[in-house]
């Protein structure tokens, strides 16, 4: 085992050990000398995790963009390293993209990376200062980073806003029963014209976008069902704290770590196998964080250390988005909630992934039906089966909800505003909504009815998603499972929905074969170039 992998593992039983002292509930303090001491040994335990994490995941970074060259991704059957990332390495799709989207850049900023390596720099920083730190400027902007804030770098930069930062919010509407199919429609019709992979407030976002194409939306304040917070106070109250604490330089410091690298391989089941090892290290790493995070929000240890909010403290001090720490947080408050989800995660049945999906969508009894399901599953799988079975009980309820970012939630705003303008009279959220969609699929319907072809008709039964498991694109082809050059027909059990990436090099670049009848006795074999030069190589011996 190397020094470096050595140092890692060390420094997070150490971690873990100290972690686990802590137990599972905070005592409450009255001595604010007391909890200030609480509040640092956490951010110490919490700081030396973070460390580990930027150390592990510039690796994994690095693993997953070596699979985006050529079609390493799709010799491993995915078209993508989002889908390889959620349902190989248990890594949500966007995390991955991004980790490999940093690799990239800190691998033509070799001062920058080993700074990031090393956690004398944090991803945060890094992605920040990424397109100004090049070539002799990377030491002078790795030495700033290290003396300023997360907030003041961004405006030197002059960074756009990290889509994990954008504020969220949950629409919800009462829906009467007679009118819920018309909601349903029209989230049906714009996954057709938008893609089937278009998650629901992409499809309630072009509801809006179409309706304020032909009806414009007053300006009236007051029509507005979902409120925002004003940042600009806690911004305010972010840069005085930065000022009087002069950055935090009282908290305690961290030794940076001596990381592992990725090895650089470029054979896709070499780099699957690294890939898997870190992961399972990183995974160790997300348990005892999630526990510490956890104890930390709780207790409001933030205050004390002088930061404006738990979002300001893991942006300023963690280099991480408020949002993943927060997702991180309620899992493990899921899991101390339900023993039998820990269990089924500690004994490998399901991936992270996997469990935070239980987590948010499962309650009770079927908690333990959901885990037996999820073994057999993929993740994209799972998730889409969750959320029918949220959509089913939420049209029970009469109740349509949706969480949306403040930039979505605007248009819909507007076009509200736009439809009780046309109305000529109130109308609650949930009448806007039904308006919408109507609106929605009266302009499309007539390019619809004019598709119909049989490609589409075949699409429509595999729900417009390709069928290759894992796999969460939008499906755009119909493959002939025996081909029609070997007397296959068009029947119907003879054709399958595939996305292009699947299809052109997947199915035809040899990678992978699917036989049976569509659309429920399929068999899938996958990794085939691979014995195909395998059987080449002894040839040639």
């Amino acid at each position: 085992m190397s020094e470096a992998c050595t140092e890692l593992d060390v420094r997070l039983e150490a971690v873990a050990n100290a972690a686990a002292l802590l137990g599972s509930r905070l005592p409450r303090v009255r001595d604010p000398a007391i909890g200030l001491w609480m509040a640092h040994a956490m951010d110490t335990l919490l700081r030396n995790l973070t460390i580990g994490f930027g150390a592990l995941d510039v690796a994994i970074g690095e693993g997953l963009d070596a699979l985006t060259v050529g079609r390493r991704a799709m010799d491993l059957k995915y078209s993508n390293i989002g889908d390889y990332a959620r349902e190989e390495l248990g890594i949500n799709a966007s995390t991955a993209v991004k980790m490999a989207r940093l690799a990239r850049r800190l691998g033509e900023r070799p001062a920058l990376r080993e700074a990031v390596r090393r956690g004398e720099v944090s991803a945060r920083k890094a992605e920040i200062i990424a397109p100004v730190a090049v070539g002799d400027d990377q030491v002078r902007w790795i030495l700033r980073t290290k003396a300023e804030t997360v907030r003041s770098l961004k405006v030197a930069v002059k960074a756009p806003p990290d889509s994990d930062e954008e504020e969220w919010v949950n629409l919800r509407a009462e829906v009467s029963p007679e009118r819920w199919p018309k909601l349903d429609e029209g989230l049906r019709v714009a996954g057709v014209i938008i893609g089937a992979a278009a998650t629901k407030k992409q499809r309630v976002n072009v509801w809006g976008q179409e309706y304020l194409g032909s009806h414009p939306a007053p300006a009236d304040e007051h029509a507005d069902d979902v409120m925002f917070a004003s940042g600009g106070d806690l911004e305010s109250l972010k840069e005085r704290l930065e000022q009087e604490n002069r950055q935090w330089a009282g908290l305690a410091a961290v030794e940076p770590v001596n990381a592992e690298e990725f090895s650089g391989e470029i054979d896709p089941w070499r780099i699957d196998a690294e890939l898997k090892r870190l992961t399972e290290k990183r995974t160790r790493w997300d348990e005892v964080f999630g526990h510490v995070a956890m104890l930390f929000k709780t207790s409001r240890a933030w205050e004390p250390l002088g930061f404006a909010s738990f979002g300001h403290y893991c942006e300023e001090r963690l280099g991480m988005a408020e949002r993943t720490v927060a997702q991180r947080v309620a899992l493990q408050r899921s899991l101390y909630r339900i023993p039998l989800l820990r269990r089924a995660l500690r004994e490998k049945r399901i991936s992270y992934e996997k469990a935070r999906i239980i987590a948010r969508h499962a309650v009770g009894e079927e908690v333990r039906a959901w885990i037996d399901k999820a073994e057999k599953m993929t993740c994209v799988g799972l998730r889409r089966a969750m959320q029918d079975k949220d959509e089913a009980q939420m049209c029970a309820r009469g109740t349509f909800r949706v969480w949306m970012p403040v930039s979505v939630a605007e248009v819909v705003k507007a076009a509200f505003r736009a439809a009780r303008a046309a109305a000529k009279r109130w109308l609650s959220a949930g009448e806007c909504l039904v308006r919408l969609a109507e609106h929605f699929v009266e302009v499309w319907r007539a390019q619809l009815k004019r598709a119909n072809t049989l490609q589409r008709r075949i699409r429509a039964r595999d729900r417009h998603f390709c069928q290759v498991p894992g796999c969460s694109r939008a499906a755009v082809h119909a493959h002939h499972i025996n081909p029609r050059s070997q007397g296959g027909s068009d029947d119907p059990s003879n054709l399958i929905s595939l996305c292009a990436a699947h299809h052109l090099h997947g199915i035809h670049g040899g990678r992978m074969r699917v036989t049976g009848a569509a659309p429920d006795e399929l068999t899938w074999e996958f990794g085939l170039r691979r014995s195909y030069v395998a059987a080449g190589w002894n040839l040639a011996r």
